[in-house]
């Protein structure tokens, strides 16, 4: 292999949440497991070069939705970046086995771990902070839906989406021969029924009332809300301040679980950008009477306010499906098949913030000429000047957090999430 084309990347796995609680113990995920048969070479999941050549083979357990935890295999080492995946996994709660074998995207691959952008932590004059991808995240999504991303410090970013398909397989020489080479006991003992049993048996324990809707049919999962999740729309942010310049310049938290800076190298490239609905921005505006620069984080639909600092969407969050309701409304058109269309510039609306004079906001909205949504679930969590320690992107602490709140009532369904 060519040395110098080698990257320091990892892995990690990631499973779709269906309810977030204080008690860590009562969450429910999509509950695939990544197999490594010792017998059978395609029950596995390994990454290859095009050409078949065998990179690592990873196997073990996910961790939670748009953060991820490291599998067996999954440690970061320098090699080439992977251009086929094998991915063979177990869903207990489908009782089913899963494969997808898919080429890659190589040259997105390559491009989004080999540019390094600017990071809100870079010091000016001073050379770039490896601001750049370096894990590949396996999200699994319900009904076996596969969602990968590229991941690096406070940056992630999608690389693909596909549907993997169902398979046959011998779940005592995938699964069984992991835990026990005793073949006989395995004959005997029908163990992937005891498992799938054993992992209901534990869901209804975490939440007994979603475990309800589950089996009476009410509670249904698939991998549509997913795709609308990953749906991106052509949009352009502009915020205005009495006596505030803005420089442009902002970090997103998107609802496919994207998160990355604009900051002054990539504000030409955002105008031409389609992207996903955000769910945080931060952003800032130098007040021009004294020159202080003020950091002003919002959220864009009601959060439960424990996990406001690390929400992941989870399954059907209605607030969240409201506040969608407001970038379909304006493009009925748009959707994950039509995320690598090119958008024209007189396709691009502006999600617009005015600031009053306290820098909160005064109208936040959504508008494409003469059509005006209103983002009336959004709220200014935390306002503070940057602090002159940290550079100019970081806000002071110990300053009030939630400064305004939403218009809109709160749909929050505690089944699936404590609100307070």
């Amino acid at each position: 292999m060519n040395k110098s084309q080698e990257v320091a990347w990892g892995v990690l796995t990631s499973s779709a949440v269906f309810g977030r609680y204080k008690d860590s113990t009562k969450d429910i995920y999509v509950n695939s497991y990544v197999v490594k048969s010792p017998v059978d070479e395609n029950m596995r999941t390994a990454f290859y070069l095009a050409d078949g050549t065998w990179l690592r083979t990873i196997d073990g357990s996910s961790g939670p939705w748009g953060r991820g935890g490291t599998p067996l295999g999954g440690n970061s080492f320098k090699q080439p970046l992977p251009e086929v995946l094998h991915l063979t996994f177990f869903d207990e709660f489908d009782n089913q086995f899963y494969q997808l074998i898919q080429p890659l995207p190589k040259e997105k691959i390559q491009r989004l771990f080999r540019t390094v952008h600017k990071g809100m932590g870079d010091e000016d004059g001073e050379d770039p902070s490896p601001n750049v991808y370096r894990m590949i995240d396996i999200g699994f999504a319900p009904k076996g839906w596969i969602i990968l991303f590229a991941v690096g410090p406070g940056i992630r970013e999608e690389i693909g989406s596909w549907q993997a398909k169902k398979i046959d397989g011998d779940y005592a020489t995938v699964i069984g021969l992991t835990r026990t080479s005793d073949m006989e006991y395995l004959r005997v003992n029908d163990i992937r029924s005891r498992d799938v049993k054993n992992a209901l048996a534990d869901f209804k324990q975490r939440n007994a009332e979603l475990y309800k809707r589950w089996v009476d049919g009410s509670f249904k999962i698939s991998a549509d809300w997913y795709k609308t999740l990953q749906t991106k729309y052509p949009w352009n942010l502009e915020v205005t301040a009495p006596d505030g310049d803005w420089s442009g310049e902002y970090y997103a938290e998107y609802v496919n679980t994207e998160r990355f800076e604009v900051l002054d190298d990539r504000l030409e490239s955002d105008k031409k950008r389609l992207k996903a609905a955000p769910v945080k921005l931060w952003t800032w505006v130098t007040y021009q009477p004294t020159g202080v620069r003020y950091y002003i984080e919002i959220h864009f639909y009601p959060i439960p306010k424990w996990l406001v600092d690390d929400y992941m969407p989870y399954y059907q969050d209605p607030n969240l499906n409201e506040y969608l309701k407001n970038f379909q409304a304006l493009y009925p058109q748009r959707s994950l098949a039509s995320n690598d269309q090119a958008a024209y510039a007189h396709d691009f609306s502006t999600l617009k913030i005015e600031l009053n004079e306290g820098f909160r906001i005064k109208e936040i909205y959504l508008q494409k000429g003469k059509e005006k949504y209103s983002l009336d679930g959004a709220y200014v969590y935390y306002l503070a000047p940057t602090d002159d320690r940290r550079g100019k992107y970081f806000p002071e602490p110990g300053h009030e957090y939630f400064l305004t709140q939403p218009k809109l009532k709160d749909l929050t369904d505690p089944v699936f999430t404590d609100r307070d």
